[in-house]
């Protein structure tokens, strides 16, 4: 019988993105119509999604353009944290 720690196998959970995310640390817009720009920043990024961190999120709807380095994305929150959104491009 052993006494020491427990060391179970824990196997990682499936990845459930629809591709990867790359850190990115880069400066982004958030444009909705009528509505002055919130600048963001784009903490991970990928082709089907990102992870955005500003000061707060309040005001932002559900959906609206992203801009970061020169490119411009149809976004929708799919999650909302306290200053994050996590958004997927259409």
């Amino acid at each position: 019988m052993s006494f020491g720690k427990r060391n179970p196998t824990v196997q990682p959970a499936p990845e459930r993105r629809g591709a990867p995310r790359e850190k990115a640390d880069a400066i982004g817009h958030i444009h909705e119509r009528g509505k002055t720009p919130v600048r963001c920043v784009v903490v991970e990024y990928s082709t089907t999604g990102a992870e955005l961190q500003m000061p707060s999120i309040f005001g932002i709807g559900n959906t609206f353009e992203l801009s970061v380095s020169g490119r411009t994305h149809h976004a929708r929150v799919v999650r909302r944290a306290p200053r994050t959104l996590f958004v997927a491009f259409r």
